[in-house]
């Protein structure tokens, strides 16, 4: 709470005590005791947060100078005797030397009574965080006895009496309140930089102000702690300073003579004062240390391993003792962090014995590993998907920093199911990429060591192989489940071959490679009696699978049931085995079907806790669009430049150049650049539920089992077939005896039914029409009165890969070299655009 007022001398600079960041307590403090109604006022708060300082500041100003102010240490007092004996030496204000006798405790009490009387005064009882629970009884008898007095009592532990009016005081502000907050001027690293000793600052002790920010969040803006990094950075430096904290080094303080002994190191000053602390309170904040996550009821029962009841009360008994921070209430309950300060003195305590450490750390992990064994199968399931996912979020990098743990204690076999346990926690809250990474170390790790190869690297990779799978990342998979299940029959685990094999199946049928995924069913079905669980079910549905044509074609027989098959899965499984269906049905003429399969899941998945399904439908969409043509490149382009940025957002992994992605180039090409650039600017601020509103409400793809003209009455059905060879208004209206104005308004109509910006969209609509079916016959469209062969003829010619049209005109007679596809200007009304 020191700080240094720097003044320059002839002889160099000294220092002068202030306070630092501290405005608002004095002005709180000082408004209390003028106050009528409180008698009684505690300043509590963690250790070495600055109550003392503050109460004496305040008692010292001219505000209260008509009062008789008594203050009182009783940091050195063992119990109520010592307390209110040296209470009363302070009050009759003698000198140590003519000190009276040691009085008993209700006499010494009743001599301080009638030594105040009726005065106006003010008593401080400093650090009475020993004491405090053997003199609150006395309190409210020497309140009574004394109408006009006040007391101020600092203490970590409030006194719990009805009348007491509580103030915690809080850390200084480690940051700055705007975004425009300059290096070094937060209160926290304004007392560090005003303690560093006069001799050491300079440029080279304080030049980085960003070190000194880092080093008082680091203390969480405890001012004994920062002081006391003051110090060490007048021997060390700043950057070194910092570096020890990290590593959990204590402080220790500087050479002042006058620093209490409690406050010489940051351990001791924790310490101090926690001499009545239940032992299993005190195993439960060890406990607590060692998670990194904000900390409540739920947590607190899984680390003590009881009672919701009984974790509750240990945990108000920590927040009473300012050991634990309350930061958050919800619906749920409270939140609660550790103080930096006694995290650090946690991690002292357990570095001292390394035993009792290895232990609570196993007991920490193995219950981590339970819990999330206990969530994961909750995943998949709709009802409580979030919830589990709420659970697990909490705590999401307790379970990162478990994984690493059990690596680097020689456990990479349960760090790999705790990392596959987890799987839809990772990738909801935006892990994934990093656990692959983990899980390529260790994978490492069983290739150059003898830690259990034969388990651990054909699981590691089948869970990777399975990720990247789930993810979209079908080439890698294929690489990844082939190297597991080979792995696995090398040290004959066949059986857990065979189940590598059936998830394989599903990924080579994806991406066509049907001969593979029909030897690894039949290597799958030699071992179906011995798979267990849902296994025996997935097989059936790869054998399915297997009946999908190759490329897609319109049969959808096979497609009807595993699409019926699948709705009847939960969450998780539905949504993915739609998305495998959907991707079979990329192609040219199965465009339409791949749409809906991934319009389904859009419009059945939640987008709070499926993250990762519903970014695959969107590429799936973006790949639906780019194989009907290059006439759908904004939507393709759109939700792939969406979809890429959501996977940025998420930690999940980009699609790799071998993967199936939309033609970009030719699509960016066949919009134009200026058209390209506001799409990307447009798809890149897209959050995710935005994207599934625009992949639900972009254009639908034709199906073309189904006449697009069906839509029309039978009169714009023959001017339709009129307009796609060539005839302008003026002609269509002759050939059927109509008005021309009547087939501007049959025109219009029909462009508007038909989604069709222009004529030559419509003849280009009538052409596909008349294409050959799935089936190969010929839709028939009602005869013209007048033979087509002596009009225009309309050919469209397809692209080999995209089936994109591109249109030729060729005449066939003089009157076809008049026809137009544009409108007819020569028409009645100016708006005929038609």
């Amino acid at each position: 709470m020191v700080g240094d007022d720097v003044r320059p001398t002839l002889a160099g600079t000294y220092r002068l005590p202030t306070l630092v960041g501290r405005e608002a307590e004095l002005a709180e403090v000082g408004r209390l005791l003028v106050d009528p109604r409180v008698r009684l006022l505690t300043l509590t708060g963690t250790a070495g947060v600055g109550k003392s300082r503050i109460a004496r500041e305040v008692l010292s100003d001219t505000a209260f100078r008509q009062e008789i102010t008594v203050t009182a240490d009783l940091a050195e007092c063992a119990d109520r005797t010592d307390a209110w004996n040296t209470v009363l030496e302070r009050a009759s204000r003698r000198p140590l030397d003519a000190a009276p006798e040691r009085l008993p405790a209700v006499e010494a009490l009743a001599r301080l009574a009638e030594a105040i009387g009726a005065r106006r005064a003010i008593l401080l009882l400093d650090n009475c965080d020993r004491v405090v629970r053997g003199i609150s009884t006395d309190v409210p008898r020497l309140l009574e006895h004394c109408p006009n007095l006040v007391i101020v009592a600092t203490s970590r532990v409030p006194f719990h009496l009805y009348r007491e009016c509580v103030l915690c005081v809080r850390p200084l502000r480690t940051g700055g309140d705007t975004g425009d907050y300059y290096p070094g001027s937060a209160p926290a690293a304004q007392l560090l930089l005003d303690s560093i000793d006069s001799h050491y600052r300079g440029a080279a002790a304080v030049a980085d102000r960003l070190v000194l920010d880092e080093i008082a969040r680091e203390l969480d803006g405890v001012p004994l702690a920062i002081e006391l990094a003051a110090g060490s950075i007048a021997r060390i430096g700043p950057v070194r300073t910092l570096r020890r904290l990290e590593a959990g080094a204590d402080l220790r303080s500087s050479s002042y003579v006058d620093v209490p002994a409690r406050h010489r190191t940051l351990h001791g000053a924790v310490e101090w004062g926690l001499d009545d602390v239940a032992p299993e309170v005190l195993e439960l904040l060890l406990r607590l240390s060692l998670y990194e996550s904000l900390i409540d009821t739920d947590i607190a029962c899984l680390a003590a391993g009881t009672t919701e009841e009984d974790a509750a009360t240990a945990m108000a008994d920590l927040v009473q003792r300012s050991m634990l921070d309350h930061v958050s209430s919800g619906p749920h309950g409270h939140g609660y962090r550790l103080f930096a300060t006694v995290r650090a003195y946690c991690r002292r305590v357990l570095a001292a014995d390394p035993a009792r450490a290895r232990t609570l750390r196993d007991e920490h992990v193995d219950r981590l590993c339970l819990f999330a064994e206990r969530m994961g199968p909750r995943f998949d399931q709709r009802e409580h998907r979030a919830a589990a996912l709420d659970a697990t979020g909490k705590q999401i990098v307790d379970f990162l920093s478990a994984v690493h743990y059990l690596i680097d204690t020689g456990r990479p076999e349960r760090a790999v199911r705790l990392a596959a346990a987890l799987e839809s926690a990772w990738i909801q809250f935006g892990y994934q990429s990093e656990l692959e990474s983990v899980l390529a170390k260790v994978l490492k790790m069983s290739d150059r060591s003898t830690l259990s190869p034969g388990v651990t690297a054909p699981l590691c990779l089948e869970v990777l192989g399975i990720w990247a799978g789930r993810s979209g990342r079908l080439r890698r998979a294929v690489d990844l489940l082939t190297s597991s299940a080979d792995a696995y029959r090398r040290f004959d685990r066949h059986v857990d071959a065979a189940r590598v094999a059936v998830v394989l199946v599903a990924v080579l049928v994806a991406v066509g490679e049907r001969t593979a995924a029909a030897e690894q069913f039949a290597i799958a079905t030699k071992y179906a009696d011995e798979l267990s669980g849902p296994w025996p079910g997935r097989l059936q549905v790869s054998r399915m699978l297997l009946r999908i044509p190759n490329p897609p074609t319109r049969d959808g027989e096979v497609l009807a049931k595993l699409r019926d098959r699948a709705r009847w899965l939960d969450s998780t499984a539905r949504l993915i085995g739609r998305n495998i269906l959907a991707y079979t049905q990329i192609g040219p003429s199965t465009a339409d079907r791949a749409q809906a399969l991934y319009r389904e899941n859009l419009a059945d998945a939640d987008l709070e806790t499926q993250v990762l399904p519903v970014i695959i439908a969107l590429e799936g969409c973006a790949a639906a669009y780019d194989a009907a043509g290059v006439e759908f490149a904004e939507p393709t382009l759109t939700l792939l430049l969406a979809a890429r940025q959501l996977r940025a957002a998420h930690g999940i992994p980009q699609l790799g150049v071998d993967d199936r992605v939309p033609r970009e180039a030719e699509h960016r090409s066949a919009i134009g650049e200026n058209k390209f650039r506001q799409i990307m600017r447009r798809a890149g601020e897209m959050t995710l539920a935005e994207a599934v509103a625009y992949a639900s409400a972009g254009p639908t793809l034709p199906n073309p089992d189904e006449s697009p003209l069906s839509a029309l009455t039978n009169r714009q059905r023959e001017i339709a077939l009129l307009v796609a060879t060539g005839m302008t208004n003026r002609m269509i209206a002759t050939q059927l005896g109509i008005s021309e104005w009547t087939v501007v308004n049959h025109v219009r109509q029909v462009m508007l039914k038909l989604g069709c910006p222009s004529r030559l969209h419509v003849a280009l609509l009538v052409e596909r029409d008349a294409q050959p079916t799935a089936d190969g016959s010929v839709r028939t469209e009602p005869a013209l009165d007048e033979p087509t062969a002596e009009l225009p003829r309309i050919t469209v010619v397809r692209k080999a890969r995209t089936g994109s049209p591109m249109v030729r005109v060729e005449s066939c007679t003089a009157r076809a070299d008049h026809a137009r596809l544009e409108p007819d200007h020569a028409a009645p009304e100016p708006d005929q655009g038609p």
